[in-house]
């Protein structure tokens, strides 16, 4: 008897009947909610983990930098009035206020690295009225990754990676990040490294060199991933040179619970490598199954929401960045499909695409896929070529654009699972042209789709469904 479950397939959900052997893999109960996220909070920065109470790092005529992740984290989305960094910043507020320092040496910068920037609108959406009211607008920006004004490069690591970073954070007397974590490939030095970072630093870690090794480690391992490296490799070069200046970054790390919408239950402060660990440590408890063996045929539905199509619509190279660079790699150890299986998303694959905030994907999609399909080539062709088009950086510093080179470095997503599998199928497409543009090859179901798979793979192809979102990590024995 065919299991029938509802999933995702773009902006609808659809019904879909699986075989009645289908392995359903779906998130770990997590309810758990902080009470008083402000209390807890409190708590966190004034017994900090490996560095001293917040309190004590300032006094009046202190300079305080409070950089915090963009929109692009989590998905979905929290509920307005309920997000991380609005009950975090408002208690670090009132803390350096009680320690002396005055408001107008507060600046806080929204750490979008590459992402389009937000509009203020935006912004209080996840800050809330009462940050709003309290800060000017210069004093609640973007980060500009093309300022020259205000970036500082801090020269090479050991091994030629640059480290070149918002000059705030070496200015201010003093740099807190607050960040939420809903997987593991965020957080950490990532959060200041990336979020308050420039193309010459984010070209070391999204390139095709990171996904053309033979079996990379999942993103979502941060301690055996190439990607995770470098950037702790860039991190530990700016701790030492702020060292040097007698400071140190406060780190802030939240976590949420896997209710959708999802809310606040976790907070952790002090050092940015001790809190990330505990922050690891926290997700791995929550948000890891334990799988045994791989699955000839994966299947899952692909939302028409992703971290970069927040505020806009998504696009096809999105769709396969969503699809390829981040559903497939949701795993640990090793991938949930086996090598030459067959992976079959939902999506209508629609053709289409905001000029406005993604100028360059539009170039990407519409004249770059007529040079190649291959993601490597399209990098090594494009990459520096769009990361300085002066149309491309004009949009990304006054457009609200996400920045010229960041349609290739998302794509290159793709390497390591098209290598990986032997095809891709898309069930609930409505465009073949687009799906076959992405190679992959269409179809009206996703029940057909799956046919298909266990008729090129065998009758007896084992057949997987990863229920998502909420997002979980399923560790692979």
């Amino acid at each position: 008897m065919a299991i029938k479950k509802t999933i995702f397939c773009g902006n609808n959900f659809i019904e879909v009947d699986f075989p009645d052997n289908t392995r359903i893999l779906s998130a770990p109960p997590h309810e758990d909610v902080l009470d008083d996220p402000r209390k807890a909070t409190l708590e966190a920065i004034r017994k900090p983990i490996d560095h001293r109470p917040l309190k004590d790092l300032v006094k009046e005529g202190s300079t305080v930098l409070i950089a915090f992740d963009d929109l692009a984290v989590p998905v979905p989305p929290m509920a307005p009035g309920t997000d991380n960094r609005q009950y975090v910043i408002e208690t670090v507020l009132d803390e350096l206020y009680a320690a002396g320092v005055r408001r107008k040496d507060i600046t806080l910068v929204c750490a979008n690295g590459l992402h389009r920037m937000w509009k203020r609108s935006e912004l209080a959406s996840i800050l809330g009225p009462r940050i709003m009211k309290e800060f000017s607008i210069g004093q609640i920006i973007n980060h500009d990754g093309e300022d020259p004004e205000h970036l500082r490069h801090l020269g090479l690591t050991e091994n030629g990676y640059d480290v070149e970073i918002n000059s705030r954070v070496i200015d201010a007397d003093l740099t807190i990040y607050v960040n939420v974590n809903w997987v593991p490939f965020n957080g950490g030095w990532k959060s200041t490294i990336i979020g308050l970072g420039t193309y010459k630093v984010i070209r070391h870690i999204h390139n095709n060199e990171i996904y053309l090794d033979e079996a990379p480690a999942s993103c979502m391992e941060p301690k055996r991933n190439m990607l995770h490296a470098r950037i702790w490799e860039m991190g530990r070069h700016l701790e030492a040179h702020l060292r040097g200046m007698g400071k140190k970054i406060f780190q802030i790390e939240t976590a949420v619970n896997s209710k959708l919408p999802v809310e606040m239950s976790y907070v952790v402060a002090g050092d940015v490598e001790k809190v990330h660990e505990r922050t690891l440590a926290y997700l791995e408890k929550h948000k890891t199954i334990d799988v045994e063996g791989q699955a000839d045929i994966l299947v899952f539905g692909v939302p028409d929401f992703m971290p970069y199509s927040m505020g806009t619509c998504i696009n096809p190279v999105l769709i396969a960045r969503m699809g390829l660079g981040y559903m497939f790699a949701i795993y640990e150890n090793k991938p949930v499909v086996r090598e030459g299986g067959i992976m079959v998303l939902a999506n209508p694959c629609i053709d289409q695409c905001d000029p406005i905030h993604h100028p360059s994907y539009v170039e990407l999609w519409e004249e770059g896929f007529k040079r190649s399909r291959d993601a490597a080539v399209l990098y090594d062709v494009f990459a520096d070529e769009y990361a300085n088009r002066p149309e491309f950086v004009h949009r990304y510093r006054f457009g609200y654009g996400f920045h010229g080179v960041h349609p290739v470095q998302a794509y290159c997503t793709t390497i390591f699972p098209k290598k990986h599998l032997s095809e891709i199928y898309v069930g609930g497409c409505t465009d073949n042209n687009v799906a076959e543009k992405l190679e992959w090859k269409p179809f009206a179901k996703v029940e057909d789709a799956i046919t298909a798979a266990r008729e090129k793979l065998g009758r007896d192809a084992s057949v997987t469904f990863l229920s998502l979102p909420p997002f979980f990590l399923p560790r692979v024995h």
